[in-house]
């Protein structure tokens, strides 16, 4: 991407102060439009309180902020401000009608090969493709709290998007620092799926009385919450093991009867092929050619990594007694 484009970011909220930064930390023009003035004046504090907290990290020097806050500006006016950018990043609040109010003015001011992409959580992508005059450059970009530091972007495509839009809109997302993956068009996308079912399951647990949410919290961070920034759920499922996976899932529909514990189809035909995992040389993924030893290394090393920081993190917890 050419950092003498011009980024346009709609919304003054959480994320939309948070993805200006970003572009601006990146050597990007951004322009921050929000229709209500105290909502700019605030997301103009946060940015200069974030910056001041990545200085005292040792982050950025007073250079480097005075050459960020240089690249940011603020305005009210979105018909102008559209007009004259090269990338667009909506991130109004999460309702679908003011969203498609949003889509249909940048399909009037935004010049017809500018990138429209939506920050939603959820929404069809379709549905903003349909009131938007050149369909086919919109997307969605679904950033994650905090825009900043969270590396992951979803990157959605309606079937009205243009494979040529994903592009640039994966070439964005790069130049942004950011770790994006295309995603289907369905509600929740993957990520917001798969979150939202754990929070359910961890909600019926409080409900049952099981554990007080300081205590699942707790378990969460140490256990598989502790594996998953290091492996994805497929790769902790493979060394685990996918018969030892598919036996609990039986324990756990048979005790509970609860539907999401039904036994994954998918964990059964692994099975049939005698993919196993790491200790059969294939489970999801394939480990043959040394590929197993080397991912126990790494393994290793990545969770050791995390353990250091854990227990800097709760060191008194770590400390004797």
């Amino acid at each position: 991407m050419d950092r003498d484009d011009k980024i346009l970011v709609i919304g003054a909220g959480t994320m939309g102060h948070g993805i200006a930064q970003q572009a601006a930390m990146h050597g990007f023009s951004a322009v921050l439009v929000d229709q209500n003035e105290a909502a700019l004046g605030k997301a103009g504090l946060m940015v200069q309180a974030h910056l001041d907290f990545l200085r005292g990290k040792g982050l950025l020097n007073a250079q480097d902020i005075e050459n960020v806050l240089a690249r940011i500006r603020y305005s009210m006016d979105l018909p102008a401000e559209a007009a004259q950018a090269d990338f667009v990043f909506e991130a109004v609040f999460e309702d679908l009608e003011i969203k498609r109010d949003v889509f249909a003015k940048l399909g009037e001011c935004a010049r017809p090969d500018v990138v429209l992409a939506s920050n939603t959580s959820s929404f069809d992508i379709g549905k903003l493709c349909e009131v938007t005059r050149n369909p086919a450059r919109v997307i969605g970009a679904h950033w994650f709290h905090p825009p900043q530091a969270t590396p992951c972007i979803e990157l959605i495509m309606a079937s009205q998007t243009s494979e040529q839009t994903l592009r640039k809109a994966q070439a964005m997302a790069v130049a942004l620092g950011k770790y994006a993956t295309r995603c289907p068009n369905a509600p929740g996308f993957v990520a917001n799926r798969i979150q939202f079912a754990m929070f359910a399951e961890a909600c019926k647990i409080v409900e049952e009385g099981l554990a007080i949410p300081e205590e699942v919290d707790r378990i969460v961070k140490s256990s598989f919450g502790f594996r998953l920034g290091a492996f994805g759920p497929f790769e902790i499922a493979d060394q685990a093991g996918i018969d030892v996976y598919l036996s609990i899932f039986e324990y756990l529909h048979t005790h509970l009867q609860h539907d999401q514990f039904a036994p994954p189809a998918f964990l059964r035909t692994l099975i049939e092929e005698k993919r196993l995992g790491l200790k059969s040389g294939k489970g999801v993924y394939d480990y043959c050619g040394g590929k197993a030893n080397a991912l126990r290394r790494l393994r290793d090393e990545r969770l050791l990594d995390r353990l250091e920081l854990f227990k800097k993190e709760h060191a008194e917890e770590f400390s004797p007694r």
